[in-house]
């Protein structure tokens, strides 16, 4: 007489070997925070190494400069703000009404000074579809400014926002409309 295995044993024993088979044996190596940012041309984040210039994630850039982190808070919770309402906060304090909201720092992290925030939004020259609706109130040493970078939703789309290190020059180009 012939004994049966039964189907689904077969089942989770390959099952169990494919899973084993799909681990990898070599975690991935821990970056560290860069430590030193450089701009390129266009105001693309880049870490010096040597004479060459590296890109920096976005992420590693805000965990280390608190104006940064503070602004992608803040832009957070003008998307919140702005879906509820369908309109740009009047001022930044509007933004402590929403949940968790009480837990915000509207001061820059490098003067301790609150950040200007502008809802109609500062617009670069060029007519482009992004403007600026809040930054350092001062350049920073390394004469750049973080701002709050947004792109205004046209039809089918999304409002989004972003933080950017802009140099003072092109920070300057931006200005309220008329």
């Amino acid at each position: 007489m012939r004994a049966r295995f039964p189907l689904h044993a077969l089942t989770a024993v390959l099952a169990g070997g494919v899973l084993c088979g799909c681990q990898s044996s070599n975690p991935a190596p821990k970056q560290s925070p860069p430590q030193d940012f450089g701009f390129g041309g266009d105001d693309t984040p880049s870490q010096s190494s040597g004479n060459a210039l590296q890109p920096v994630s976005p992420d590693s850039i805000i965990a280390t400069d608190p104006s940064a982190s503070r602004l992608q808070d803040i832009g957070g919770y003008i998307l919140l703000y702005y879906r509820d309402h369908q309109q740009m906060p009047p001022s930044l304090d509007e933004l402590r009404d929403l949940p968790g909201g009480d837990n915000l720092n509207f001061n820059s992290g490098s003067i301790d000074r609150p950040f200007v925030y502008d809802g109609a939004g500062l617009w670069a020259s060029d007519g482009g579809s992004k403007c600026i609706v809040a930054y350092d109130p001062v350049e920073q040493s390394d004469g750049k400014r973080w701002c709050l970078l947004m792109t205004i939703p046209k039809a089918g789309s999304a409002l989004s926002v972003d933080v950017v290190a802009l140099s003072e020059s092109v920070f300057r180009n931006y200005k309220p409309r008329a």
